[in-house]
Parts: C-alpha cells; structure tokens; sequence
C-alpha cells in the first residue's frame, strides 16, 4: 500500500511511504488521539484534496519495520481530518475545533471503532 499526500490545505505538511498491509482494510469512525496531555476519542474522516471534502478514512494492520505489527490510520489524497468526539459539526478545513494529519500509525492493539461496527 502506498500513502501519498501532499501538502495541501488540511495539512500542511507531505508524506509519501509504502507500508506493507497485513489484514483488509476497514473503514474507520473513531480513535483515541492525544489532545493536550490527554488521549480523548476522536471522530476521524479522509480528506480528498482535489474536491477539498471529507472522504472515508480507512484502517488495516501493517508491518512496522523492526516494531512488528502496527495500526495505520489513512484517508484520501489530503490525508485524514479529526474533531472531538461530540462534536457534530460538519468536516469544514476553517473549523478551529478540527485539524489534519497526513496519516497515523498507532500500536495494533489501540482503540479504534469501525464504521461497520456503530
């Protein structure tokens, strides 16, 4: 699998690795990702920069070279967006309560929910 982002207005920073995906990709509604000093459950969606709107964000195990297994966290071609967990705003790159990432890659036994699952 190929991760490819580039700069774009939901993040600013690229990033472009192949990772090797070790079980089928699902489509990912929640995470815990650190805000502050504290890890909080978060909504996650894919960013598609070309329409500059919300894409799904997709999760599968990967190998981390010389860590093992690992959870890797992906959206569309402008990287995932996040916001908390109770916020039902919608995905709007001008929200101060929402921020962008080009990808995440967490242990493999972290806490995430799965559309499919909700």
């Amino acid at each position: 699998m190929f991760i490819d982002v580039e700069s774009n207005p939901n993040t600013e920073t690229g990033f472009n690795m192949v990772f090797r995906d070790v079980s089928e990709k699902r489509e990912a509604f929640c995470i815990k990702y650190q805000v502050g000093t504290e890890d909080q459950p978060v909504q996650v969606t894919g960013w598609d920069a070309e329409t500059n709107a919300p894409c799904p964000a997709f999760a599968c195990k990967v190998e981390e070279s010389g860590d093992g297994v690992a959870l890797l966290i992906y959206g569309g071609s402008g990287g995932i967006r996040m916001k908390p967990l109770e916020d039902e705003s919608p995905w709007d790159l001008a929200s101060p309560s929402q921020w962008g990432d080009t990808h995440l890659v967490y242990p493999q036994n972290s806490f995430i929910v799965y559309k499919d699952e909700i």
